[in-house]
């Protein structure tokens, strides 16, 4: 690039303009939790109850029907409790005096740092809304021996599981999700995202092995020294699909008699763990898949109004809806024929239109998809029942994503916040750093998801993980 001149006295003359404003490099968050109510949750844990079965009091014979007539038939009820999302930033008063307006910084220092720490947490929720509460966000696709702490391992993964985390983000390596931190094969820091999001580098903090289908979750998301999670639970705790529910397996039927919420799930798996649809085969079309997944959720009496896949599946979908169905119209015409290609002009219906169904996440797991009825979803907040709602700024599905510019550390009346600000926000002042007083502020977010009907729900796998489900689909092992 060149410059203005090259003569100094005239280079010293003149001025360095800044633009006002500060623009934004994060991704956008996911768009399927902004589809999921909302609702506020008080007290050690949330109950609910939901008939599981009819009951085997039926019959012509009278008789027959009336010694029955004490089997009331299965009852579940689940007892959700929360999980927790922390964000954390530290202010002191030299930052603050000299960054307070735009005249002194591309963007007042607070509004920056509430925004970065609201990405944060909205990206984590976002994360966490497909998991069981481990922070668990790839697979480990190849073996790796790290054999120093000086060096730099890479992991390849796609953008969609790479962008969600950052450089800095602590994480560990973990033969399966449940194992404590402490036992993980390998911890270490990413050092670096690649280019084009196709995964990260990483340095250890010690030497050891990592196995191909490791799990890679972030690091601070599990009770130290238990198995226990930290982080909201989510769809695959709720409709898990550990060995594809294979009752000869050697994981599932462990995993599925265990107690969840206060509910042993084993003795009506589809009703109250959600039904699960795996493709016949390889060959087998993404379309065919999802649909066959629709009709399983209309037959176990749901009532179906999102279809919830990673974007890149989508695009899989639409290719090969394209490809498949590329018809003329207006064929009675000798004028040159309009050619209709794919989804816009296309659609597959089962009493209701499959595509105009689908929500395109970025952060759904590659290579599984979520047929769900909404009404029976929703995300719990433990807060204060009488505090208003704010909006919370996630975005759609459309694209795009917030911009900084638009964040009030103060008011949070501009969209920023879907919780009340006293739930939301804790500062700490007190503390003494060389640079003069500084106050922690911390961003928090206690909830976790709750299917009131899991029979209503339906989760699948797509035919391009069929084979290869342990290495590509998050949540196959235990």
């Amino acid at each position: 690039m060149g410059v203005i001149s090259d003569v100094e006295a005239i280079r010293k003359s003149l001025k360095v303009v800044y633009k006002d404003g500060m623009g934004t490099l994060l991704g956008r968050e996911g768009s399927a939790i902004k589809e999921i109510d909302f609702q506020k949750a008080e007290g050690k844990a949330y109950n609910f109850s939901a008939v599981a079965g009819r009951g085997g009091a039926v019959a012509g014979n009278y008789t027959q029907a009336l010694n029955l007539a004490s089997d009331s038939g299965l009852q579940a009820e689940f007892s959700v409790e929360p999980g927790a999302i922390w964000s954390t930033y530290v202010i002191n008063k030299v930052d603050l005096a000299a960054a307070k307006s735009n005249l002194g910084a591309y963007a007042p220092i607070l509004k920056r740092e509430f925004y970065r720490a609201t990405a944060g947490l909205r990206k984590t929720l976002s994360s966490a809304l497909y998991g069981r509460g481990y922070g668990e966000f790839a697979i480990a696709p190849a073996a790796i021996t790290v054999s120093s702490t000086a060096t730099e391992y890479t992991v390849a993964l796609d953008p969609s599981a790479t962008q969600k985390i950052d450089v800095g983000t602590k994480i560990v390596f973990k033969t399966n999700i449940g194992d404590a931190e402490e036992n993980a094969l390998v911890s270490g820091t990413v050092t670096k995202l690649l280019p084009g999001m196709k995964g990260f580098a990483f340095t250890a903090d010690a030497t050891g092995s990592i196995t191909a289908g490791a799990i890679i979750c972030v690091k601070g998301s599990t009770v130290p020294g238990t198995s226990k999670p930290l982080l909201p639970i989510g769809f695959d705790a709720w409709f898990p699909i550990v060995e594809g529910r294979n009752p000869a397996g050697s994981a599932w039927p462990t995993y599925i008699s265990n107690t969840f919420c206060g509910e042993n799930r084993s003795d009506s798996v589809d009703r109250k763990a959600g039904a699960f649809y795996a493709p016949a085969s390889a060959a087998e079309k993404i379309i065919d898949t999802v649909q066959g997944a629709l009709l399983l959720n209309r037959s176990m009496g749901g009532d179906a109004d999102m279809i919830v896949m990673n974007m890149f599946d989508r695009a899989d979908l639409a290719k090969e809806i394209a490809v498949q169905n590329t018809y003329f119209s207006d064929t009675k015409s000798k004028a040159t024929r309009k050619v209709n290609v794919g989804i816009e002009d296309f659609s597959v219906s089962s009493s209701t239109n499959l595509v105009d169904l689908i929500v395109d996440d970025i952060d759904c797991p590659r290579y599984k998809f979520y047929v769900l009825t909404k009404s029976t979803l929703a995300m719990l907040i433990w807060m204060a029942k009488n505090n208003q709602n704010k909006d919370d700024g996630i975005s759609t599905n459309e694209p795009g994503k917030p911009d900084i510019n638009d964040v009030d550390e103060f008011s949070f009346n501009d969209g920023t916040s879907k919780l009340d600000i006293d739930d939301y926000v804790t500062i700490t002042d007190g503390v003494s750093t060389y640079r003069g007083p500084a106050v922690t502020v911390t961003l928090g977010f206690v909830g976790a998801l709750a299917v009131f009907d899991p029979s209503a729900n339906v989760v699948g796998y797509l035919p391009a993980a069929y084979g290869n489900e342990a290495t590509k689909v998050l949540g196959w092992t235990v």
